[in-house]
């Protein structure tokens, strides 16, 4: 445990030598429903798209997404991003288990944040496409 928390503050305390913006997120969507996440961007904060780690966990399954983003940094911000999605308990609209690949866009105004994708299965199951959307709150 010790060892787990020295870890996190190295990391809060390195992020910001070397340009690193961390971020965290709740929202609702389909098909994870309620969820949360957090993620990384590159460089100092411009307002201006910049490459972005990200990773949600939901109650109906969870992401990686890597792309551009600048949600939540001025007025208004988007991004752009692909994403891997896997799906578990009991998710909405598709089966537990599948795993998916796609590409999202996310829009945003202040902390508000709105997102839609389009995702392909890539592992064996029912559901070939999905459209996922959501709405939440990025900190």
């Amino acid at each position: 445990m010790k060892c787990m928390i020295i870890l996190i503050g190295m990391f809060l305390c390195g992020s910001a030598a070397f340009g690193l913006d961390h971020y965290f997120l709740l929202r609702v969507s389909t098909p994870q429903m309620v969820s949360s996440g957090a993620g990384i961007r590159l460089g100092q904060r411009s307002g201006q798209l910049r490459p972005t780690l990200q990773g949600d966990l939901g109650v109906g399954g969870g992401r990686i997404l890597v792309g551009l983003d600048n949600t939540g940094e001025s007025r208004f911000g988007h991004a752009f991003k692909a994403a891997i999605l896997r799906s578990w308990l009991e998710p909405l609209s598709i089966d537990a288990g599948q795993t998916f690949m796609g590409l999202e866009t996310e829009w945003s105004v202040k902390r508000l944040v709105v997102h839609a994708g389009g995702y392909r299965r890539i592992s064996p199951g029912d559901d070939n496409w999905i459209f996922s959307t959501g709405l939440g709150f990025v900190f």
